[in-house]
């Protein structure tokens, strides 16, 4: 059965990657239609591509429950669906075809599930709904067969920045990139942002940042790892815009709840472009942890946290050993952080 699913992915992800070929004019490349529920008629959208710095490529309005987009682009590329200036709602790829959107601006998980009817998106829905279901192992079996294949396209950059967290097998996909995409600035960047990486990931030592909390004090994260009562920090790397991040908050503040009495502490860096709407969200939620924000809007704006630790994409998680200030785990899932910490606090 596995097998059978893996040929039918290879199968679609050849259909994807010869398409990048096609002598389409510009404009009839591709067309996303799409329907919303919970905006207003006149509603701004606008598609940002991640692989041009997130260019706005394409704009359109809010009609009857409706919009399309026809955007002007040559290959393949990862976009943002977004209500301009404002929430990200979706995610997908952009190729040949008609792509197909289903937006629901009101459920804040709508965003996990972005488009479908290009074999791209299709492939990534599948792989979505596998993991949510709980099926993990198929859903990483699909996840290794887009990175693994002998020449990567879009959807392969889009995993490797976003979803994967080895980075052999990053650096493995950016090694076989369609001729497009190796020359675009965007993969030079990843390159040198994985190869930094290396000095951040398990066994690298932190990098000190020092940033304002909510009442505009600045929070070192050197005095948190230094402070007696603390035995580990997790840093959280987030963003009120970021929809993922938002829904992971709620984890998190389990895991603080759980283990801060027994010596951990939570140094949460917002990347939020305006302050005043972070302050905001975090007062109105009342997370008990330590919040700073750096001002800067993240990678967008290429802020030294952003650097320092080589963020690919938000939310990232880093785990600090207070006593050695050694970086002991980084992107894990809040269960295997769970019985991580379980563990490390018994001791």
């Amino acid at each position: 059965m596995k097998t059978k699913l893996l040929s039918t992915i290879a199968l679609l992800l050849l259909i994807a990657i010869s398409g990048c070929h096609s002598n389409q004019n510009h404009s009839d490349y591709c067309t996303v239609k799409g329907t919303v529920k919970g905006l207003k008629n006149g509603t701004k959208l606008e598609l940002q591509d991640e692989f041009q710095h997130y260019k706005v490529i394409a704009n359109t309005t809010v009609k009857d429950g409706a919009f399309e987009f026809h955007p002007d682009i040559s290959s393949p590329t990862h976009v943002y669906l977004y209500v301009t200036n404002k929430k990200q709602l979706k995610d997908f790829i952009l190729e040949p075809g008609t792509i197909f959107v289903e937006v629901d601006a009101d459920d804040e998980e709508d965003y996990r599930y972005g488009a479908q009817g290009t074999p791209s998106n299709d492939i990534e829905r599948k792989f979505r709904a596998l993991a949510d279901n709980g099926d993990y192992e198929a859903a990483k079996a699909i996840m290794d067969s887009i990175l693994g294949t002998e020449q990567t396209g879009a959807l392969a950059l889009d995993f490797a920045h976003n979803i994967c967290d080895s980075t052999a097998q990053m650096l493995g996909v950016l090694d076989r990139l369609t001729p497009e995409l190796a020359k675009l600035e965007f993969v030079a960047e990843f390159r040198e942002d994985l190869i930094r990486r290396l000095n951040t990931e398990a066994g690298g030592m932190y990098i000190d940042m020092e940033y304002p909390d909510v009442d505009g004090n600045p929070i070192s994260l050197s005095s948190v790892v230094n402070n007696p009562n603390n035995r580990y920090v997790l840093v959280d790397f987030w963003a009120t815009w970021c929809s993922s991040c938002v829904v992971k908050l709620p984890e998190l503040a389990e895991i603080y709840a759980k283990y801060h009495e027994k010596g951990l502490e939570l140094y949460g860096v917002s990347m939020d472009v305006y302050p005043k709407e972070w302050e905001k969200y975090v007062k109105a939620k009342n997370y008990a942890w330590i919040n700073v924000c750096e001002g800067c809007g993240g990678g967008k704006q290429h802020s030294k946290a952003w650097y320092d630790y080589s963020l690919s994409g938000i939310p990232t998680t880093v785990l600090i050993d207070c006593h050695t200030g050694i970086i002991i785990a980084r992107d894990k899932k809040t269960d295997e952080l769970d019985v991580m910490l379980d563990e490390l606090l018994q001791k």
